[in-house]
């Protein structure tokens, strides 16, 4: 069965259970057909699909910035770097760290604290998967020492 072509500003956004997506076609969501998500300074975030069991954001971060410490609760998150890099600083006391360089791939798991940075001055761009269910983001004050 063929799928028609999604026009420009058109998405098709399911925000019911994964399941009840059609079994008989792709769903698609052009480039231009991302809905805004809430932004924080220096961040913009766009929606391109949110079901009971996953979210698909694509999220463009000014050079230099950096998230509070936060953990996703029992999300799990994946992600691409599409464009620049990013450092994720995690661990006791927030000691660790690891960059994922353009074109790399990166995994969150579960319950781990951590905070996302733009290390560099350049404008990165990634495309992250949250999967599974609970609150997005939990903010905390630090990551524990131990």
């Amino acid at each position: 069965m063929a799928v028609a072509p999604l026009q420009a500003g058109c998405p098709r956004i399911y925000r019911d259970a994964m399941s009840s997506l059609p079994d008989s076609g792709v769903t698609a969501v052009a480039a231009d057909g991302l809905l805004t998500a809430p932004a924080t300074p220096g961040l913009v975030r766009e929606l391109a699909f949110d079901t009971d069991r996953a979210m698909l954001v694509r999220v463009r971060c000014d050079g230099g910035v950096s998230s509070g410490w936060h953990h996703h609760g029992d999300r799990e998150v994946l992600g691409h770097v599409m464009r620049g890099r990013v450092r994720f600083e995690f661990g006791p006391g927030g000691r660790e760290s690891i960059d994922v360089e353009e074109g790399g791939y990166f995994r969150v798991p579960p319950g781990l604290v951590h905070r996302d940075v733009n290390p560099a001055d350049v404008p990165q761009d990634l495309v992250i998967a949250f999967i599974g269910t609970g609150p997005l983001v939990v903010n905390v004050d630090r990551p524990p020492d131990a």
